[in-house]
């Protein structure tokens, strides 16, 4: 458990966050990107490395700009249908979550030479790109809940309040402040510190709900060109804006049956809003060898990206007859927190490979690599340096390098299209035994070309592994359950389209 700050409060430590500031938790979110976009695209797996002609591979080997021979706008609105179940100290919990978004729309100019000017010219064709695809969604809603006899979530609020005191500072999560406010933790009992008034040894009904929102898109600036029939080039900058919307709520209630104990429940609730934005560079060139096979290659270089977090907390226990207050009792920190930071997502390596069967279609295959393990924070002020330097370490402990594999196959009869697709994403996280993280995709799709005009149809299905503790500050020696969350994520996309 050491591995994983999230947070790890030692004896004698001195940070100024604690988990739900920035950590190797929330840098995973903002790194962990998907590649397909268009539904041309998404029924092939989210391939794009060798085959091009499809403004998703702008964002995944911007050499396939290379292939345009006309310009084209296209938009591609979707739909998700989400299921998520949760569990957490062997009991089993579900939720789902609808949403209508965006996923792509794009505008591509072509200037192609034609006549006497493609026999003469080496440069057979010249493409610019500008629009966005959406390379995460962040829309979910879940639930996990368990007994636990063993420990409290407000240890690790104990934990905070000797550490760093219950005064509502405006610089850590407040958790210390809330507890105190509250009676949970109380200087009365024993003559020992900021005591826990929830005795070990109890059982507690924990659960945690939550729902976030939000997701990131990249707008793309692509160039590129075709020389010779043989070689495409392209390079993509990359604007990408972050945005996160997320509320929480932690409970706690007394599963003794006890009236008279002091303690009958809490709930933590949590609002985060997180917005950002960077800046990218992506490389790429396919190599036509023949008729029949492309080969493609592409680096994405990290996406240098700057952050603002605003949090609000609030806090209401019942603790029975203990204070002469009444009961119930609510606290809410003064003010907002915030904070300002930059962090450096993973840099990016891809190949790939294409098949054509002439008019029939062709077969695709792309393998990326991700270097979880060399993402960074920068906190900017020096009196965060400790902590930078502990999460930046936390990170590099945590994850290793990724690897996505992703397959895709189109069938062509006349006009029409039929994809299929097939993408795995390995286990981002060292200890892969404790903690799963490993996603799958499965994905079908069909297209029509009519003139100048066509249409692009998929679904998709994945399937998500993720694991995360039950509590939001981790505390040495304190006992904390691990929940697996399990996600059966549905998108239907549509492209439609236009050349001109």
């Amino acid at each position: 458990m050491k591995k994983y700050l999230n947070l790890l409060i030692l004896a004698g430590a001195s940070l100024p966050f604690s988990a739900d500031a920035q950590n190797e938790i929330d840098a995973l979110r903002y790194g962990q990107l998907s590649s397909g976009a268009t539904a041309r695209s998404l029924g092939l797996g989210g391939t794009g490395g060798s085959v091009g002609g499809d403004f998703s591979s702008l964002s995944i080997n911007p050499a396939g700009i290379g292939v345009y021979r006309n310009s084209e706008v296209m938009i591609t609105p979707s739909f998700r249908f989400n299921k998520m179940t949760g569990t957490y100290l062997r009991s089993e919990s579900q939720d789902d979550k609808n949403k209508v978004g965006l996923n792509n729309f794009g505008v591509v100019f072509t200037t192609a030479a034609r006549g006497d000017r493609y026999s003469k010219s080496d440069w057979k064709a010249f493409s610019f790109g500008v629009g966005f695809n959406r390379l995460a969604d962040f829309n979910s809603r879940g639930t996990y809940s368990g007994l636990n006899s063993e420990s409290s979530i407000t240890e690790g609020f104990r934990a905070l309040a000797i550490n760093g005191g219950t005064s509502d500072n405006g610089q850590n999560p407040p958790y210390g402040f809330l507890a105190f406010q509250t009676y949970v933790l109380t200087d009365n009992l024993n003559s020992i510190p900021y005591e826990n008034i929830i005795k070990n040894g109890g059982k507690l009904q924990q659960t945690k709900t939550w729902q976030s929102s939000g997701g990131v898109n990249e707008f793309t600036l692509s160039l590129g060109g075709n020389y010779r029939e043989k070689l495409l080039l392209g390079a993509t900058v990359g604007i990408t804006s972050y945005k996160y919307d997320r509320t929480t709520r932690y409970s706690e209630d007394d599963a003794t049956g006890n009236t008279n104990n002091d303690f009958k429940f809490l709930d933590l609730n949590e609002q985060l809003s997180t917005t950002g934005i960077g800046v990218n560079l992506k490389l790429g060139a396919i190599y036509v060898v023949n008729d029949i096979l492309r080969i493609g290659a592409a680096v994405h270089t990290p996406t240098w990206a700057a952050y603002s977090d605003a949090a609000d907390y609030s806090m209401k226990a019942n603790t029975e007859n203990y204070t002469s207050n009444g009961p119930e009792i609510t606290a809410r920190p003064q003010n907002t927190y915030q904070f300002d930071y930059s962090l450096r997502t993973p840099w990016r390596g891809l190949l790939s490979a294409a098949v054509f069967m002439g008019k029939y279609g062709f077969i695709t295959a792309d393998y990326e690599y991700v270097a979880y393990n060399s993402m960074r924070y920068n906190f900017r002020e020096s009196s965060f340096a400790d902590y930078e330097r502990d999460v930046n370490n936390a990170i590099k402990d945590t994850y290793k390098g990724g690897h996505i594999f992703r397959v895709g196959v189109e069938g062509k009869a006349s006009n029409f299209m039929g994809r299929l697709g097939f993408a795995y994403h390995t286990n981002p996280y060292q200890l892969s035994d404790k903690f799963q993280g490993d996603r799958m995709d499965l994905s079908a799709g069909v297209g029509a070309r009519f003139g100048g005009f066509f249409m692009d149809l998929a679904y998709v299905h994945m399937i998500q592994k993720s694991s995360e503790f039950g509590y939001p500050v981790i505390v040495k020696d304190v006992p904390v359950g691990i929940a697996d969350l399990k996600y059966g994520n549905n998108l239907v996309a549509l492209t439609l389209g236009f050349k001109f």
